[in-house]
């Protein structure tokens, strides 16, 4: 037995012997649990790849239409979050528990929702397109939400021991980068095949794939866990809450959840917006309306977004491993940080990249990107159920499922501004929408240099502007691993017998961590 294996053993020991047998997850729930991110992993991906070049290349709406069409729609997306947190906090009716009921409803739904966000409407009117795609993307937003704000509330109610939180919501991120990898790639792969002179698949093939394909890969396995995991964190059966903007918005008074948030919204509006840009930066600077190849040595490959997508998540998840190091050795914090000088290096060298350079620049590029992404990506997920203790210490009450519908909703609305900044500057330097000839083929159209400019400095100044800002908030994000089981400590003792059972040097204690913390 190696001697890593043999300590990892005696750690997980150590672990189940302090743990309380009511907050143990049996291995075969926290796999069952983490599947359920497929859609939330996949999903984000997926959407992010392809809808705003769904919009003006396939449906053939203006650029800056189609960012303000993704806008509108996450705006509403943004509003239903919240609703959705406190829906699922005041469900009594089922004996599934609060959240499980709506992750099973949304998991049948995502066909659904997929059916009509990108039903052929190629033929219909300009102005019926654009009715359409918002009412279709509110739909769909809507649906997202209805199992989303449950299941991200459930990382922190699976367990009250944050050590089996840790594991559960590694299993997780797993499945969540694994969804991310499929969903970055096999988009990006089918769009080549789907656009183009040179199609080799109809739209109606495309479809199905998505309805079906992607729906059912999507939507069994959260209503797997629907009916599977547990709900271990305690509620007040006979408490019911009401909407209170004030009260929703009351855990942004915890200081380590700010940070948080700043660190999870900068780290994926950062990626969303590398992923909605992709497809026009691999069109018309890396040369595929040119018919660009990439030489790899043992293959040749047509230029196209998979070139940046899939070597920018193949490295990530190498460097998620060292990530993983690091938070071991230091904290989750620093491996959030660690490699986010890369990521920053990477897009600028992309953003300059020139025609006459080697092709094979961009996916080396984007590999640097990938690693230095790798703990962006991974430690917010771990994170959020830590900054729900630290909420306990300071508000006296687990506020789960509102701070679930927060981080959403911040990210929403980021991704709102994010996408449609994209279109709208894409549209204001001029793009030039493709032609569809006489098969139903999008022929690309030459930009005019004022394109090409702003799709180099959107790489380039939203990543370094994005990263600095979540550099900065994961220094002054000071929550340890230490801390948090002192944390679990103070709260269990308060709640069986109240501040005044502290003794001196533990109420001293407990107001430092609440001063630092909160």
């Amino acid at each position: 037995m190696s001697l890593f294996k043999k300590q990892r053993q005696e750690e997980n020991a150590a672990v189940e012997d302090t743990c309380r047998p009511e907050d143990v997850i049996p291995l075969k729930e926290q796999i069952i649990y983490g599947a359920a991110d497929l859609f939330g992993g996949g999903q984000a991906a997926f959407i992010s790849v392809i809808l705003l070049a769904f919009f003006t290349n396939i449906i053939g709406i203006d650029a800056g239409i189609a960012g303000t069409v993704i806008m509108v729609s996450k705006i509403w997306d943004a509003i239903i979050d919240p609703s959705m947190g406190i829906i699922s906090d005041n469900s009594r009716w089922s004996k599934l528990g609060r959240r499980k009921p709506y992750m099973i409803m949304g998991g049948i739904l995502i066909p659904f929702g997929l059916a009509i966000l990108f039903a052929p409407i190629q033929n219909f009117g300009a102005s019926s397109q654009v009715v359409w795609m918002v009412f279709a993307y509110i739909i769909y937003c809507s649906i997202s939400s209805l199992s989303q704000v449950p299941y991200m509330a459930m990382s922190s109610d699976i367990s009250m021991d944050y050590r089996q939180r840790n594991r559960a919501n590694t299993w997780k991120l797993l499945f969540d980068i694994i969804a991310a990898g499929i969903f970055y790639l096999i988009p990006s792969l089918l769009w080549g095949m789907v656009t183009g002179e040179n199609a080799t698949m109809s739209y109606t093939t495309f479809y199905f794939i998505i309805v079906f394909g992607f729906g059912l890969f999507f939507g069994i396995p959260l209503v797997i866990a629907g009916f599977t995991i547990k709900e271990r964190a305690p509620f007040d059966p006979t408490e019911k809450k009401k909407f209170n903007i004030k009260d929703f918005f009351k855990c942004l008074t915890v200081k380590s959840y700010v940070w948080h948030l700043v660190m999870y919204v900068t780290a994926f509006l950062t990626l969303d917006m590398i992923s909605a840009i992709a497809i026009y930066y691999t069109d018309y600077i890396g040369g595929a309306i040119d018919g660009v190849v990439v030489d790899l040595g043992f293959i040749q490959i047509d230029m196209g977004p998979i070139m940046i997508i899939a070597p920018l998540m193949v490295s990530a998840a190498i460097g998620i491993a060292i990530s993983y190091v690091i938070k071991a050795k230091f904290s989750k914090q620093a491996a959030f940080r660690a490699g986010l000088p890369l990521y920053i290096i990477g897009a600028i060298l992309l953003a300059c990249y020139q025609r006459s350079w080697p092709p094979i620049l961009i996916p080396l590029f984007a590999m640097i990107m990938g690693f230095g992404f790798a703990g962006a990506q991974s430690m917010p997920w771990l994170i959020f159920a830590d900054t729900v203790d630290v909420a306990e210490l300071k508000l006296g009450y687990r506020p789960t499922a509102n701070m679930s519908g927060v981080m959403t909703f911040m990210r929403t609305l980021a991704t709102a501004f994010g996408t449609g900044m994209v279109g709208w500057v894409l549209g204001g330097a001029g793009y030039i929408e493709p032609i569809v000839d006489e098969n139903g083929n999008s022929i690309l159209q030459q930009q005019p240099e004022s394109v090409l400019v702003a799709i180099r400095v959107l790489i380039a100044v939203a990543v370094t502007v994005l990263l600095t800002l979540g550099f900065i908030a994961s220094i002054k994000y000071r929550v340890t691993d230490k801390r948090l089981a002192r944390i679990r400590y103070f709260v269990l003792k308060r709640n069986e017998s109240g501040v005044e059972s502290f003794t001196e040097e533990e109420r001293a204690e407990y107001e430092d961590l609440k001063k630092k913390l909160c």
